[in-house]
């Protein structure tokens, strides 16, 4: 089955770091989910943007237009939040997780790699999430292992690096296949390392900072993982640079002016 990609445009933000001897702020990023359809005109999402409500950081800021928040988007298509059945999540960063909860019907692909990466997370790693998005809907989640052919023409592929359970989508389309590939070339261990452990603290007080990780977060996690039965495995992880097709990434601002792929 071809398929055809829609980008959305979800607005833009920026993440304050309040010193630029601590960091430099990470400035108007643009944020796009995806729309895919296909021949038999089944919708399915990829992403769901950010919470202009919870954004980490010192002073943190963000911009959206009426007609960017998600179910407008949706609208243009002559799509209701409902009518989505299946969303795919790149992974699970507050970025990227800010509209689960518009989708009452739906179904969250997940590598089952990131909930493990999520349980073993490193306190200070904790400000790039925001489990209030995702942690009610975890039995709406389906957990996938590495490379899974989620319908016809539709794959996910498991890159670990930007977080641990990050995966991509192959799409394939009428001009051949394309990866929506979320944040896969982007590692930022090297943050963790120079920024001073005490900072995060300060960090964490942002906008929706009452959302943040809290005493249960874990033990849900741990009690959901042991349910299912989840365990590290050997599943091996695959180069971007070697998957078929163009890839595009959420946070490309030349996706301003590219309505459709293929065009």
């Amino acid at each position: 089955m071809n398929y055809t990609i829609y980008p959305l445009y979800n607005g833009a933000f920026t993440v304050g770091f309040g010193s630029q001897e601590v960091f430099s702020n990470i400035e108007n990023i643009p944020s796009f989910c995806f729309l895919v359809i296909g021949d038999d005109h089944t919708p399915v999402l990829v992403d769901t943007g950010f919470d202009r409500n919870w954004i980490p950081g010192i002073n943190s800021t963000a911009l959206r237009k009426p007609e960017n928040e998600l179910p407008a988007a949706l609208a243009k298509y002559g799509l209701h939040t409902s009518d989505i059945k299946l969303v795919i999540q790149t992974h699970l960063h507050w970025d990227h997780t800010g509209g689960m909860g518009l989708f009452p019907h739906a179904r969250f692909i997940v590598q089952a790699q990131e909930l493990l990466y999520l349980q073993q997370l490193p306190p200070a790693q904790e400000c790039s999430h925001c489990p209030a998005h995702w942690l009610p809907l975890m039995d709406c989640f389906d957990l996938v292992n590495g490379t899974t052919t989620i319908m016809p023409g539709l794959r996910v592929h498991l890159t670990g690096k930007h977080t641990g359970g990050h995966q991509v989508v192959e799409v394939t389309t009428a001009s051949g296949p394309y990866i929506l590939g979320g944040d896969a070339p982007f590692n930022y261990d090297y943050v963790w390392d120079i920024i001073p452990r005490e900072y995060w603290d300060k960090f964490r007080q942002g906008p929706g900072h009452d959302q943040f990780w809290h005493a249960g977060v874990r033990s849900q996690l741990e009690a959901f993982i042991s349910k299912h039965s989840l365990t590290d495995t050997d599943t091996p992880l695959q180069n971007i640079k070697q998957l078929p097709g163009q890839l595009i990434l959420s946070h490309d601002n030349r996706l301003l002016n590219i309505p459709r792929l293929p065009g």
